[in-house]
């Protein structure tokens, strides 16, 4: 019997038959600044990370962003399911992620998705970037025009701190897109995060038993002009990206060398 994947499941454009390697732009700002561990974790596949209370909550939030965006019902079933398709474990609470989506979600759709346009929501773009190697993913959205675009994350965290720029490892991942949109046809001008928070109760103070402040979920806009430079820089780094992996095959033997890791010594 068939069975119809669910629509939370993680997906990535798949590679043509021969291709030798996918840059991935959500796991890149990995190889920017810790090279081996980019290397151990997307080449070697070790220790491949699962699921969080995080992660999850993300995960349905965008998903509840994207229905809205296409004008398609959410699918309360299907997100129960991609709840309980977890293993429980220290870092993941179900019962964490059911009061925490709900609210996120409506806050993200009414304060951000509602009140903007766009012309691309959750739409997969692959780069053949030579010799059967390729940069692809997922992008949440796009608003604008394809002649001005503007590429847009969604980013949910955990905090009673507001984010006030746009963090460098976030700012690779949505440069990687840019480059792979720009040499598509696009014309890439901005990218931007759109956090939403979880709900953080304040409960008492322990000292005096007064209510402490609390923090509902709000959306914190972020939004920067790319750059000529930006350009550059990226593009030049999935050059060197490439360099390397073709000569830890060439060279097995200077694999420690190459990705500054002393346990990759054969």
């Amino acid at each position: 019997m068939k069975t119809t994947p669910n629509p939370l499941a993680y997906s990535t454009p798949a590679l043509p038959e021969g291709a030798k390697f996918k840059i991935s732009p959500s796991a890149f700002a990995k190889f920017v600044t810790a090279p081996h561990n980019w290397y151990r974790s997307e080449v070697l596949k070790e220790n491949p990370f699962t699921h969080s209370t995080s992660t999850v909550i993300g995960t349905i939030v965008h998903y509840c962003a994207e229905m809205v965006s296409k004008n398609e019902m959410v699918d309360k079933g299907a997100i129960e399911d991609y709840i309980n398709g977890f293993d429980l474990h220290d870092d993941y609470d179900p019962e964490v992620v059911r009061v925490q989506y709900p609210m996120m979600a409506e806050e993200l759709v009414n304060s951000y998705v509602l009140e903007h346009d766009m012309f691309e929501a959750e739409t997969q773009h692959m780069l053949d970037i030579g010799d059967g190697y390729y940069a692809g993913g997922t992008l949440d959205r796009l608003e604008g025009a394809v002649d001005d675009a503007m590429i847009v994350d969604y980013k949910t965290y955990h905090s009673k701190t507001t984010p006030k720029t746009i963090p460098a490892n976030y700012k690779y991942q949505l440069l990687t897109y840019a480059s792979i949109l720009r040499n598509k046809g696009y014309n890439p001008t901005r990218i931007r995060l759109v956090y939403v928070n979880r709900n953080i109760n304040g409960g008492l103070s322990e000292k005096t038993g007064k209510p402490l402040k609390s923090y509902p979920p709000t959306v914190t806009v972020l939004t920067e002009t790319i750059t000529e430079e930006d350009f550059d820089f990226i593009e030049g780094l999935m050059e060197l990206c490439i360099d390397s992996l073709e000569a830890t095959e060439k060279y097995p033997e200077l694999t420690a060398v190459i990705w500054h890791d002393p346990r990759l010594k054969e």
